[in-house]
């Protein structure tokens, strides 16, 4: 039925004040009043919307009996407060919300039966009641079907029961999920102290490493005279060092995109486009060396000044979990790695810090700082001689 002016400001005034009042528990958030405040702002808002079914006129042009509101769509708004509730996503408030919205509604219904002298239900009409029965039935001021207030209450808590259950799986689903990443988190965080976090994320995803083989250049450090120095120092001193060491050298690796794949004694060996790709690997690989020699040069570590021996090689490497079934660790494998190690241990012989085979020097040329030719040399377990480049600087 048509509101109008000024009723129809009359109701928009009674609705803006409810929504007023809604906005009012933001201003408790993370208080102790938080939850007392929603639970009595939607009760207000039930028995806000009974208020205005009986309160406000239906028209202010004519006298409307107030019995007819129900024909409006103002008993509609019960629907929307119990909407309203489900961002909540408080089972129990919902449920809270919708016996209000059900108590409201009765309440208005007996208020507006109890302010009439007499009203005529469906009941009334004759047993065989034709078409103008029912229309006069029907268009009566005083019509008024307890029935079908009945029926709307019952919609009312059937609607406010689905969207409870509905709030209530929904809420087990987000903590189930938020359960899970937590629990992945706490793994991950825990695995990767022990593999590459790269190679933490896909066991965690795939349950397993697929063997990989593919080109990388391989970085194998190695502090030059730790062995002297550990003879010195007590064992937990030793382990302080070494792990200060790495943690700035892993930092270092992974800032150039490559992955310290593991550590042999006070020697670590790094990847670049395993077991992740990774654009211009070996280029990455080339700096990541610089910047590893650069760490060693410019800080201590434990108040222990370290020198560092690199060497770089790229090629072919096959990468994958390896060991028993119950303890497997992630290695890689192939004569890039022992090419890499070769160069690290010429270091010595040639008086430098820094080898690149080859193969490196070709694939990083103008991307990379230059390095200075070496000339052809023969390394162990190789019988045809290999170019190697000192790293310049």
């Amino acid at each position: 039925m048509a509101l109008f002016y000024p009723n129809n400001l009359y109701v928009a005034g009674l609705i803006m004040a409810a929504a007023a009042i809604g906005i009012a528990p933001l201003g408790l958030r993370d208080s102790r009043y938080e939850r007392t405040g929603r639970y009595a702002l939607f009760a207000f808002d039930a028995v806000a919307i009974g208020a205005m079914l009986v309160l406000a006129p239906l028209s202010s042009g004519i006298d409307v009996p107030q019995n007819l509101v129900f024909l409006s769509s103002r008993p509609q708004y019960y629907y929307v407060i119990v909407a309203v509730s489900v961002l909540t996503l408080s089972p129990r408030l919902v449920i809270w919300t919708g016996m209000w919205a059900t108590i409201s509604l009765f309440g208005a219904t007996i208020w507006i039966i109890s302010g009439m002298d007499y009203f005529i239900t469906f009941g009334d009409l004759p047993s065989n009641a034709s078409r103008n029965d029912y229309l006069s039935n029907l268009l009566n001021p005083n019509f008024f079907s307890t029935g079908l207030r009945v029926n709307q209450a019952v919609l009312i808590a059937v609607v406010t029961g689905i969207a409870a259950l509905a709030v209530h799986r929904a809420r087990g689903m987000v903590r189930a999920h938020a359960a899970a990443e937590a629990e992945r988190f706490r793994i991950e965080r825990i695995f990767g102290r022990y593999v590459p976090a790269q190679v933490a994320q896909q066991l965690l995803q795939a349950g397993q490493l697929v063997p990989q083989q593919r080109n990388a250049s391989i970085i194998f450090a190695d502090v030059e005279g730790f062995t002297r120095l550990s003879e010195t120092l007590a064992p937990a001193e030793v382990i302080g060092l070494l792990n200060a060491f790495f943690s700035a050298a892993t930092a270092v690796v992974e800032a150039h995109g490559g992955v310290v794949v593991n550590h042999v004694g006070d020697a670590l060996i790094a990847a670049f486009n395993a077991p992740l790709p990774v654009e211009g690997y070996p280029a990455r690989a080339v700096n990541a060396a610089r910047a590893l020699l650069s760490l060693v040069s410019e800080r201590d570590f434990h108040g222990h000044q370290l020198r560092l021996r690199v060497g770089v090689a790229t090629g072919p490497v096959a990468a994958g979990t390896v060991g028993a079934a119950e303890r497997q660790t992630y290695t890689l494998y192939g004569d890039t790695v022992n090419l890499a190690q070769r160069l690290e241990q010429l270091n010595k012989e040639l008086k430098t810090d820094g080898l690149i085979c080859g193969t490196t020097f070709e694939a990083c040329r103008g991307t990379a700082e230059p390095s200075v030719a070496m000339g052809s040399v023969h390394v162990r377990g190789r019988a045809a001689a290999i170019d190697v480049f000192a790293l310049k600087g």
